[in-house]
């Protein structure tokens, strides 16, 4: 089984060179999109999502339809 970036890192394993390509490639996918909020517990990953992805609109439609069921 292939470790994760973190995992990878936290073991003080080596990266190859494409795998390096692949981190720089999701970090700038990650800057590009205003950042990234990740959820975690006891070094286990909860949940992530996009820092800017939270919409009050959405939510207060979501929030309402929940209420008419």
């Amino acid at each position: 089984m292939k470790l994760s970036c973190y995992e990878t890192m936290k073991a003080g394993k080596a990266f190859d060179a494409r795998e390096v390509q692949m981190i720089i490639k999701t970090l700038k996918q990650i800057l590009k999109k205003g950042g990234v909020v990740a959820v975690s517990e006891n070094d286990t990953l909860i949940t992530a999502y996009h820092l800017n992805s939270y919409d009050r609109r959405r939510a207060k439609n979501s929030s309402s339809s929940l209420h008419n069921l």
